[in-house]
Order: structure tokens, then C-alpha cells, then sequence
């Protein structure tokens, strides 16, 4: 005779409580003891799958409209107002304690994404993956999986009614979710390899990996897997916990989430079996810590743990740094605290109480929409106006930022007519952005047409290797589209990064060191192919007609000025290296690209190198700050807004005199 089916199964919060532990010691990489502990997200999936279809499953006799109202309603209640409270949360404080930078759009779309369940759209579509270092900046990257499982929620109540409803009249329609499953699985194999991206973050590649879990009680609740040999039964819990270890120890991140997301399924999946097939014997002792109450415990904060443990992590990163002994015996402490107050104040009140808000599915799906709009909307705001909150230097975005404000200073138009109809063409990677604010202030004292060409990461003429590959395709499109609008005698000025970066390096093992082994990456070779790359494209625009204009190597800093200016992150192990650094070394870090210049200057009587570096480190030292205080860099390589103001007089000077040189323009007056 068959047992009674539990409706409570405590060690399948045990398992959650071993997945999100994993997913947090993975994040914070503690010790790199769990380099596969983000697969402890693939056993969240499983147990989704599986306690939603045992959710779902005594709700069969009840009408279509009726079965998904109440699912809903539930959903509600269980994800959003954790969800919300973190989301809100977390634009306020990412407002006071982050500089905007080059990646908060993605970080805010992220963040706005996920008020409805859609930031892993958002991480699909970038280009960085959830492994790269930039992720370890964006406080809303642990919401792609909530996505993922708010998406699964959309489509398969209705599937799993339609099995409810016919499993006795029509066997077919138990073939229904393993095709699926099997379909999903297949495009998560060739997605893997073909487009990871799209394989990690959407649901047709995940799909399986939840319909394993429902799948899995369908047998367990039809009583196909209660005749298992004691034998097997007793070894379905080890066997899972070495497949899920394996996960957590081995699992590459190239090849995620096939073949290696299976190991984990799968052995998360036996360890469901394990503990959920009704049986006579005593639990063994490894359920009986799985079922623990502590274990249980951690299991039911698991989704608040899951929230909160991420931005706050980020926040520390940008801040204190998570390095310090200090930081790290106190992150866990405030995390538990905010997961116990989120479980214990929002999750749980809301969840089971019996008020006519929690009662009614109609109001319910008002209150959480309205919530959700409402709340959005907020997000929206502090975003659009991070620098009002903000508790940084930054917050100062006139002398901070290159590219926001209209100038402030009185500037008078040169009257010269032969200036009229004049145009420059600024083509380059992001320090193309960065110069926008002396650009703007050009074009206004000018009174000439400046027209950007920025990428960010492909740089042109770059001077220290070959212009990247990956970008030929756009550099073709934007010549293409100067030599249509360009005239004869206009200047295309070429802005982009043009020494080896500093920030990041391994400065504990001396500054001469750091520079050596980045001279040392200036090979004869990378050399000959920055001067193939500069020939290119300086012969291309010459034979258009077309003056040159090239910026030579600016200085660069150790640490960026952004994340290292204010009294909460100044003893982040991120600013250890300080924002000053010695002219000397610098000089002789971009020695052999002003070389290169030379020998350009030499072939090209129509290029003009511009040589910011004085201005920006005239004594012996070179900081991110002027005599007076104020920034020059944004942060370790990028200018200020500041920063354009102080070249901005030089740069236009430099521009006058291509002009006056020019057999089109001799007339224009001294």
C-alpha cells in the first residue's frame, strides 16, 4: 500500500539551504573553495519545478480561470514583496554609494528590468557574461534567475493543468513536458557553444532544467518510482550529494549550462527521490541533517538570502572592498540579519495572512501591479537622478563628468569666415566620449560641427597593437559614412587609449615591475602591427583629403579616481596603489608609441599629433587631481568634465593652426 503523500518534505529546505550556501561562498569567493557553487542556482530550478507541480497538482477539479487565479495570487504574495523591498533597496543605496560610469546604464536597466521579471533579457543582450569581472559591479545580476523562473511560472501552470486534467483519459499526454524538456535541453546544448549568452540567461535553455523537477514528482506522485530496491533507495541521497558536490567543485564556466548543468540536475533530482518517496525506514543520517532545524531554517530564508546577499556584496566591492578580514566577518552577519528581517517582516506576514488584500486574487493582482508601477517608477527617478543622493565626490558631475553639462563659462565665437562650413570627425573607443566636453567647447568657440564616432573597446590607431579585429566591421561603417560627409580639408581626429592600463595590475610586487612587464608586452611584433594598422588608415584618410588629428598618450592612474575620492571606499584595497603617479615612468611607458608617432609625423605630412600629457601632469608627479583640487580623470584612464576644460583651450589652438596651414583656408586670419 502506498504511503500518504507529505505536504511538507523539511530536508527539501535543506536543500535549498545547501544551494543558496553555495551561490554566496561561490559569489564572495571565499577561499575559491566552490568554484562551481553557481550551479547551486541550477538546484534551486530543479526544486522549483518540483515543489510548484506538488503545489499544483491537488488543484485539478477547479476551473482553468479559477486554478490560475489562485496561482497567481500565491506568486504574488511569495516573490514580490521581498523582491520589491531589495529592488527599492538597492537603487537607493547604489545611488549614494556608485558613481555613474560607463556601466550604470546597464546597471539600471538591469535593475529596471527586474521589477518585472525581465533582467535576464537585459544580461543576455550585453556582451560581458555573468562570469566576467564587470558583473561583479551590477547589484541586480542575481535577478536573471528569478526572471527565468517568473517566466516559467507564465506557461506552465497551463501546461501542467492540461496533464491534471487528461493523465487518466489520454496517456499521450504524459509525453508532454519531457518533450519539452528533451527540446529545451537540446537548445541549450548547441546554444552553449553557439550563443552561451542566450544558452545562460533565457528560459528555452533552462526550461529542463525546472521540468526535471516536475517531472520528477509526476513519477513519485503516480507511485512509479515506491517500488525502488531498498538497496537503491538507500543510495539515491549519497549519490546526489556526490553529483551535486561534483557541480560545485568541477563545473566549468565554458561549457554552462551544458553538458555540466546536468550533473547537478541530476543529482539534485535523486536527492529529491531520496527524500520525498514515501518509505517505512527511519531516515538515514544524512536526511536527517538535510531536515535539521537549522538546515530547515536556512532553507526557508533561502530566497531572502538569495535577494539580499548579492547587492550587498556589490556594495561592499564598491566601497570597503570585500578583502578585508573586517568586511568579511561582518558581511555574513548583515546579510543573515537582512534575510531574517525580510522572512520574518515582509515574506511571512504577507504570505499567510488572511486579510481580504491577501484573500482576493483581484486584489491582490491590483495591489501588486499598482506596487510594482509604483515602485518602478521611484527606481526610474533615483536613476535619472543618482547624483541628488549621492554621498561621493562625484556628485559634483560639472567638474566630475565629460559628456553632461552645456558649458557654464562665457564663451565668445571667433569671427573668422573661413572657419565657416568647417567640420571635425572624431572617431575612436571611449576616450572618444570622454573628450566630449572639450569637443563641445571647441565646436562653440569655433563655431564648426564636431561628429562623434565612438565604441566603446575599439580603439583606432591605437599605437601599442593591431585595431582590434572584432571591430573592422564598424571602423568600415564609420569611413564609409566620413567619406560621405567629409570635405576636403575637414579634420578627423582619432581619440582612443594608446598605453597598456594600469588599473588592475599587480602593484605589490613594485612599480618597476608593473611597467617592465607592460613594456615588456610591446613587442617587435605587436609594434609592426600598430604601425600596419596606423598605415591603413592614415593613407585611407589622406587620400581622401582629409587632415589627421591624433591625440598622444595621456598619463594613467593606478586606481580609478571614481571609486577611490570619497571617505567610504578610500580603504578599498582597490585604491591601495593611490592616484599619483611619477612623470618618469610614465614618459617611459609611452616612449615607444611617441617613437611611432615620430616615424608617422615623418610619413604623413597631413597628421598632427596633440600632446595632452603636459597639461595634464606638468611637475614630476602625475595625479588624478589639478593644484586646485580638482579632477582630472574620472577614473584611472578617462577624463573629467574638468579635465576637457583644462586641454580644451590647447586642443583648440592645435585645431586653429591644422586651418591656418591648410592651402584651402590661407586667408584665415592670425
Amino acid at each position: 500500500m502506498r504511503q500518504p503523500f507529505p505536504a511538507y518534505i523539511p530536508a527539501i529546505d535543506g536543500l535549498r539551504a545547501i544551494a543558496v550556501i553555495a551561490v554566496i561562498v561561490f559569489h564572495v569567493d571565499f577561499l575559491k573553495v566552490l568554484p562551481g557553487g553557481f550551479t547551486g542556482v541550477d538546484m534551486f530550478f530543479v526544486v522549483s519545478g518540483y515543489v510548484i507541480s506538488q503545489s499544483l497538482s491537488h488543484r485539478g477539479d477547479v476551473v482553468f480561470f479559477e486554478y490560475l487565479r489562485d496561482f497567481y495570487r500565491r506568486r504574488f504574495l511569495r516573490i514580490l514583496p521581498a523582491l520589491l523591498v531589495v529592488l527599492s533597496t538597492s537603487f537607493v543605496v547604489s545611488a549614494m554609494v556608485m558613481p555613474q560610469f560607463w556601466l550604470s546604464e546597464l546597471i539600471n536597466r538591469t535593475g529596471l528590468a527586474a521589477f518585472f521579471g525581465l533582467s535576464n533579457f537585459v544580461l543576455a543582450g550585453n556582451t560581458d557574461t555573468y562570469f566576467s569581472p564587470t558583473a561583479d559591479l551590477n547589484p541586480y545580476l542575481h535577478t536573471w534567475s528569478l526572471g527565468v523562473e517568473e517566466q516559467f511560472y507564465v506557461i506552465f501552470p497551463a501546461i501542467y493543468f492540461f496533464w491534471l486534467r487528461w493523465k487518466k483519459k489520454a496517456p499521450m499526454v504524459w509525453a508532454v513536458i519531457p518533450v519539452l524538456a528533451l527540446t529545451s535541453l537540446v537548445i541549450s546544448a548547441v546554444q552553449t557553444h553557439t550563443d552561451p549568452l542566450l544558452a545562460f540567461y533565457l528560459l528555452p535553455g533552462r526550461f529542463w532544467e525546472l521540468a526535471a523537477g516536475a517531472l520528477l514528482f509526476q513519477l513519485i506522485d503516480a507511485g512509479r518510482l515506491s517500488a525502488l530496491p531498498p538497496w537503491l533507495a538507500r543510495w539515491l541521497l549519497p549519490c546526489g550529494i556526490a553529483l551535486v558536490a561534483a557541480g560545485f567543485l568541477l563545473a566549468e564556466r565554458n561549457h554552462f549550462p551544458f553538458p555540466w548543468a546536468l550533473v547537478t540536475v541530476l543529482g539534485t533530482m535523486m536527492m529529491i527521490a531520496a527524500v520525498a518517496i514515501p518509505r517505512d525506514i527511519a531516515p538515514s543520517l544524512l536526511q536527517r541533517c538535510l531536515q535539521s532545524p537549522l538546515a530547515t531554517y536556512i532553507g526557508r530564508l533561502s530566497f531572502s538570502l538569495y535577494l539580499w546577499h548579492w547587492p550587498v556584496a556589490v556594495f561592499f566591492r564598491w566601497t570597503t572592498g570585500l578583502e578585508l578580514l573586517g568586511v568579511q566577518l561582518l558581511y555574513p552577519i548583515i546579510v543573515v540579519a537582512l534575510a531574517a528581517g525580510s522572512y520574518h517582516w515582509i515574506e511571512t506576514p504577507i504570505r499567510n495572512g488572511r486579510s481580504i488584500f491577501q484573500r482576493s486574487a483581484w486584489i491582490n493582482a491590483a495591489a501588486a501591479f499598482t506596487a510594482v508601477g509604483a515602485l518602478w517608477w521611484g527606481a526610474l527617478w533615483v536613476s535619472d537622478n543618482a547624483e541628488r543622493l549621492s554621498l561621493s565626490q562625484t556628485s559634483n558631475t560639472y567638474d566630475w563628468y565629460a559628456y553632461k553639462h552645456y558649458p557654464k563659462e562665457e564663451i565668445t565665437k571667433l569671427d573668422e569666415p573661413l572657419l565657416a562650413g568647417r567640420q571635425i570627425f572624431v572617431m575612436g573607443d571611449s576616450h572618444t566620449a570622454a573628450y566630449r566636453t572639450m569637443l563641445h567647447l571647441a565646436s562653440l568657440k569655433l563655431g564648426i560641427k564636431v561628429v562623434e564616432y565612438e565604441k566603446g573597446g575599439c580603439g583606432v590607431v591605437s599605437l601599442i597593437g593591431p585595431d582590434p579585429q572584432r571591430c573592422a566591421v564598424r571602423r568600415e561603417a564609420d569611413l564609409n559614412d566620413i567619406a560621405q560627409r567629409a570635405k576636403p580639408g575637414d579634420i578627423v581626429f582619432l581619440a582612443s587609449l594608446r598605453m597598456p592600463e594600469l588599473d588592475g595590475s599587480e602593484w605589490r610586487r613594485g612599480r618597476n615591475f608593473v611597467i617592465n612587464e607592460a613594456l615588456s608586452e610591446l613587442t617587435p611584433a605587436q609594434m609592426a602591427k600598430a604601425r600596419t594598422s596606423a598605415d591603413a588608415m592614415l593613407t585611407r584618410l589622406e587620400a581622401a583629403k582629409l587632415h589627421v588629428l591624433i591625440d598622444a598618450p595621456k598619463p594613467l592612474l593606478m586606481a580609478p579616481a571614481n571609486r577611490c575620492s570619497d571617505w567610504f571606499n578610500k580603504m578599498n584595497p582597490v585604491c591601495t596603489p593611490g592616484l599619483t603617479m611619477e612623470r618618469a615612468q610614465l614618459e617611459r611607458l609611452r616612449a615607444p608609441q611617441m617613437r611611432l608617432l615620430n616615424g608617422l609625423q615623418g610619413d604623413y605630412p597631413d597628421l598632427t599629433v596633440w600632446d595632452p600629457f603636459p597639461l595634464l601632469c606638468p611637475g614630476a608627479t602625475c595625479s588624478a587631481y589639478d593644484a586646485s583640487g580638482k579632477p582630472l580623470y574620472f577614473d584611472s584612464n578617462h577624463l573629467s568634465g574638468h579635465g576637457n576644460r583644462v586641454l580644451a583651450p590647447s586642443f583648440t589652438k592645435v585645431v586653429l593652426g591644422i586651418w591656418k596651414r591648410d592651402p584651402v583656408s590661407n586667408n584665415l586670419g592670425e
